[in-house]
């Protein structure tokens, strides 16, 4: 009566709900009687059914994978990489920010230094200068000469006579006297 209670699809099946005629305890006596209800045999796995649950166990496990791991260690490489670019760019930049500023510091030192200079040779001082302390005075027209550089160079050579020895040390001692 219990099995009248059941509803289709209630109990699992696995395989087939057909009555196995090879099976010999399904008869009596080996003659053709009436055949009765099958008795539970034991249950054996089959191949697929042990492959699908290895397979199922194998795939439980998990593990990753070389690609991914490559992977990673790229991503963390660029990562380092990108930082340390942007570190170095940085400290570039704080560089090239203190290099413009002592320029502009040079350049304003260096602008001072050609006031100074120029004042310096200021031609009006020096020509005041010149007139009332060293006691300088402008040319006339007849202290100016010109000098004809138009002709081209030439050198003479002048042999001198030869003296004998006593001209000779009269010039060395002569010489010697206009130093003391």
């Amino acid at each position: 009566m219990a099995e009248a209670t059941r509803r289709f699809g209630e109990v699992p099946v696995y395989g087939s709900l057909a009555y196995d005629l090879n099976y010999p305890g399904f008869y009596q006596n080996d003659s053709y009687a009436a055949p009765r209800a099958p008795t539970a045999r034991p249950r054996t796995r089959t191949r697929t059914e042990s492959l699908s649950r290895e397979r199922g166990l194998r795939r439980s496990r998990q593990s990753i994978a070389p690609a991914a791991i490559i992977g990673l260690v790229a991503a963390a490489f660029l990562f380092v990489t990108g930082i340390t670019a942007q570190v170095n760019l940085l400290r570039v930049s704080n560089d090239s920010v203190e290099l413009e500023s002592r320029l502009a510091e040079l350049r304003e030192q260096q602008d001072k230094l050609r006031i100074s200079y120029e004042s310096a040779f200021n031609l009006a001082e020096i020509e005041e200068y010149a007139t009332l302390r060293l006691g300088m005075q402008k040319p006339n027209a007849s202290q100016i000469a010109y000098i004809d550089t138009s002709a081209p160079d030439k050198a003479m050579v002048v042999t001198e006579e030869d003296s004998g020895f006593v001209d000779r040390v009269s010039d060395f001692l002569s010489g010697l006297g206009t130093y003391f």
